[in-house]
């Protein structure tokens, strides 16, 4: 679970170096706020959502293995969390031992945690000095919404459906009550919520900040238009911008009169419409979300995958008369813990764990004694994760690969290594767990994909 959630943050926070170029590139000198505003909002959508799916790729490139490294040695680092039950205590000190292979990493939740603690808190203490303002402050409710008036020194700013003034200034300035209203009536409150939202996950990544600032300046952009809707003059609300830019932002989840620069506030104002036409652009989105859900994409570990490995290593020049019998039942089986895969070439040769992600042995040709060696010390110290397997429903499976040339001699042989192997497994484990259990959950499963023949080379 811990691996699964730093996966999710990592690629979320690629998907978010992506949408904030993209964003700048197609809004930053635009005049559609309210377009602009929807991007942004519906672009963090598909951030949060993209990396969620389950995207597979028939070869691994070279630009996504340092993604893919990441993320196993995550998963190395925080395996599945194994229940200890009663007769079990091999199962935790399995887990144990291979949760301590990457030592550095068992820091970076505290980490994250700390951090993300001191953003809620400094959210937490400005929400507490806000609604100690606004239960002290005189109200006057109004069509929509409500209006705090308070004696303290305080610039003007909108939160939900309140609009917070000084009472001066409340009588003084008319327009920048306007204003604050067009915050309510555009909801931009709970803009700001999303991205504290976004800033508490992701605080350690300076484009989350980054997003946050640029929308506020989109609200600040949209509530300014639509004040000048109203048929203020153009040069009247630009003047009293001038007079009040002075000043510090007080509360950090506010939409305030003078949060955004003065001088984007009024280029905004006199900048040319954007044509409608801009809004096409957002046909590129479709593009980069394509190419950074490629990137995220998993090389198949299917039989297809593993017999072309298979091929490109051996290359034979003789093709054997001898095939495996069609009487074999061919089966389609879901990749998982409980699944282990054997590949049997032409001449007899065993290949286990081609990519070396099970054993660490990246396609080691074995011998028969090597096959009943490697997968009954693959049960052993892997037998937690087949528990947890077994649990969910998951059986312990042996899939074997095989090309159209494969001597049924040889496969037989090999399946009576498999068999060995398995009672070897079961042996030991019996010492330490109850025998009917190991039986049951050891109980031999073999699958077979179909033969294929290999016409290419590479």
């Amino acid at each position: 679970m811990m691996a699964a959630w730093f996966i999710w943050l990592t690629q979320c926070s690629i998907c978010l170096c992506v949408l904030y170029g993209f964003y700048k590139c197609l809004c930053g000198a635009s005049t559609l706020f309210g377009f602009n505003r929807k991007v942004m909002l519906w672009g963090l959508a598909v951030c949060l959502c993209l990396p969620l799916g389950r995207w597979t790729t028939e070869r691994e490139m070279p630009v996504q293995r340092p993604l893919q490294e990441w993320s196993e040695m995550l998963a190395e680092a925080w395996p599945e969390t194994v229940v200890a039950v009663e007769a079990q205590p091999e199962a935790v000190e399995v887990r144990r031992a291979e949760g301590t292979g990457v030592r550095l990493l068992a820091f970076l939740p505290v980490v994250y945690a700390v951090g993300a603690g001191a953003v809620c808190l400094f959210y937490g203490v400005c929400y507490v000095r806000l609604w100690r303002l606004v239960r002290r402050g005189s109200r006057v409710r109004r069509d929509g919404w409500t209006e705090i008036l308070t004696d303290e020194p305080v610039g003007a700013f909108s939160v939900g459906r309140y609009v917070v003034m000084n009472c001066r200034e409340y009588q003084a300035y008319p327009l920048i009550r306007l204003h604050e209203q067009m915050h309510v009536r555009c909801g931009h409150t709970w803009d700001e919520v999303l991205m504290q939202v976004l800033t508490v996950l992701f605080w350690f990544h300076p484009l989350a900040w980054l997003l946050r600032k640029e929308l506020r300046e989109q609200h600040e952009f949209q509530a300014d238009e639509r004040v000048l809707q109203q048929g203020i003059d153009a040069k009247t609300y630009q003047i009293l911008l001038v007079r009040k830019s002075v000043g510090a932002k007080a509360w950090a989840m506010a939409s305030g009169f003078r949060h955004c620069s003065l001088k984007k506030r009024v280029t905004m104002m006199l900048r040319k419409r954007t044509n409608q036409w801009r809004r096409l652009g957002l046909l590129m989105a479709l593009p980069l979300a394509g190419g950074t859900a490629w990137l995220f994409a998993r090389p198949e570990t299917s039989v297809l995958r593993l017999q072309e490995a298979v091929a490109a290593m051996e290359m034979p020049d003789v093709v054997s008369a001898d095939t495996v019998s069609a009487e074999r039942r061919y089966v389609q089986v879901e990749d998982g813990p409980n699944v282990y895969d054997i590949v049997i070439n032409d001449k007899g040769a065993v290949y286990i764990d081609l990519w070396g992600r099970r054993y660490k042995r990246r396609g080691q040709v074995e011998s028969l004694d090597g096959v009943v060696d490697v997968l009954s010390a693959s049960l052993v110290k892997h037998y937690a994760q087949l528990q947890q397997a077994f649990k969910k429903g998951k059986a312990f499976t042996v899939r074997i690969s095989t090309r159209v040339e494969t001597k049924e001699s040889d496969l037989q042989t090999v399946e009576k290594s498999i068999g060995e192997a398995v009672r070897k497994a079961v042996a030991e484990l019996s010492s330490s767990h109850p025998a009917g259990e190991v039986q049951q959950l050891l109980k031999i499963n073999m699958v077979y994909n179909e033969p294929r023949n290999f016409k290419w080379r590479p």
